[in-house]
């Protein structure tokens, strides 16, 4: 932020670094005009520059260029969760498919599964096109377990999911799994203590890095980027300007007030700050998630799991995941292995500070790598080489909140990615600005998205998990 203490509930002002931000990117205290640009009334003020933000502003400007979009952000650029995960994008969500099924109907669930599908392929996509510099690498996945229990109910989802391919060809999954058992799954994984896993084909990256360069596209296509601008408050004027069909929004900063037609709140864990009448309805929960940087043990090398990436998803309760740094990048052979809410008794949830870690969760996530793959297996253990934290959030049902803020025109959101922002925020910015440009929801957007269930009872209650 620009300084000063930290608002309850707004971005803190000097967050941990994460492994990604090392060395900060050249947009990190971009400001694309020395003062805020008070006097000019945008057509949109986005706030929030991580995924859902920065790809909201590339897409309304590829679609115009001539639109004045204005984008606040509250720390330096991409500072935020999209700049701080384990550096994962897979569609790992598909484990959900019997619950959204079985809540919401076959087509939500079909709907959900291609949107998530496809939202990966579209990041593969982008970096492609776009030739991003953002160590993009084509992996295999696993989702892996350790527990009988578990192990039979992902495999009564894998089951739902075949006996849905059979009777509608059409629409079969664009992802091809793999269902390993026993010692298959063991050796496969190189996992001596998982029952089972299902591999299938995702990517790792370094996210900052990816967003940095949807930032810097948007730029050259006109937008004003002002970091270290926290947005304090927001207020819909009474009435409409000269010349205006409907009235606009003031958005008051540590800076100065700006307006503009529309604000997009691409503000995630820190919405409820800012968008009272959402908060008051508890469907969004904040999160710290805590990921930490080890060099791998002395025997591990060779290890096959070293090569994939995967989600150890039933281990102590909440699951844990980690991917590993392929070789010829900086800092080839770091794991960076995330979770560890098992030994937190709040579960991290509640909080938005991501200047401190939890030393508890630190010191858990340095050995638990060892202890899953066994002393033999790993060796001895090398130092840790960076801890840091980021503020997530979470829906009852999983699902993100994407569209227009009801009974109050012009305020948009996209937002609550549940953790899983690059699996569902590029497509969620689609949708989103296709409802401010075309007026509709796009045919294959999930009801399940729309912003306006907050005020209804959730059809599904997961509990937070990872």
């Amino acid at each position: 932020m620009g300084g000063g203490d930290t608002p309850p509930g707004f971005p803190h002002a000097h967050p941990t670094t994460s492994y990604w931000q090392l060395p900060p990117h050249r947009l990190a205290n971009h400001r694309t005009t020395p003062s805020l640009p008070t006097s000019t009334a945008f057509n949109y003020v986005i706030i929030g520059s991580g995924i859902s933000g920065a790809a909201a502003a590339y897409k309304l400007l590829s679609r115009d260029a001539s639109l004045s979009i204005l984008m606040l952000e509250a720390r330096t650029a991409a500072s935020g969760a999209s700049g701080r995960n384990g550096g994962h994008c897979r569609a790992g969500f598909w484990l959900n498919f019997k619950r959204y099924y079985e809540a919401l109907g076959e087509e939500e669930a079909l709907k959900f599964e291609r949107l998530e599908e496809e939202n990966v392929q579209d990041i593969a996509d982008f970096v492609a096109e776009h030739d991003v510099d953002n160590d993009f690498q084509d992996v295999e996945t696993a989702d892996t377990y350790v527990t009988q229990e578990a192990w039979d109910g992902v495999l009564e989802v894998v089951n739902l999911r075949e006996e849905v391919r059979k009777r509608r060809p059409d629409a079969g999954p664009l992802t091809k799994r793999k269902v390993m058992h026993g010692q298959e799954a063991r050796d496969t994984m190189g996992m001596p203590s998982i029952v089972g896993a299902v591999t299938y084909p995702a990517h790792t990256q370094n996210p900052y890095l990816l967003v940095c360069r949807m930032l810097e596209l948007s730029l050259e296509k006109g937008l004003n980027l002002q970091t270290n601008t926290c947005a304090l408050k927001l207020v819909q004027s009474a009435a409409p300007e000269p010349g205006e069909e409907r009235a606009g929004w003031s958005v008051q900063t540590d800076r100065g007030t700006v307006k503009a037609k529309n604000v997009v709140l691409a503000t995630n864990a820190y919405t409820n700050s800012l968008y009272r009448g959402l908060e008051e309805t508890g469907f969004l929960t904040p999160g710290r998630s805590q990921v930490t940087a080890i060099r791998p043990g002395s025997n591990i090398s060779g290890n096959p799991a070293l090569r994939r990436s995967a989600g150890l998803n039933d281990l102590n309760g909440s699951g844990d995941y980690f991917m590993s740094r392929a070789p010829g990048l900086e800092g080839e052979g770091d794991i960076l292995y995330g979770g560890g809410r098992s030994v937190s008794k709040t579960k991290e949830l509640g909080i938005t500070d991501d200047s401190k870690i939890n030393p508890e969760i630190a010191a858990y996530l340095k050995h638990a790598a060892p202890k899953f793959f066994g002393r033999e297996k790993w060796g001895e253990e090398e130092a840790e080489v960076r801890d840091w934290t980021g503020i997530t959030c979470y829906t009852p049902d999983t699902f993100p909140l994407v569209g227009e803020a009801p009974g109050e025109k012009g305020l948009w959101c996209s937002i609550g990615m549940n953790g899983h922002g690059m699996a569902m925020a590029f497509r969620s910015a689609e949708a989103l600005v296709e409802m401010m440009v075309e007026g509709k929801e796009p045919q294959w957007f999930p009801e399940s998205f729309r912003l306006g269930r907050a005020w209804r009872k959730p059809a599904l209650d997961l509990p937070v998990e990872g």
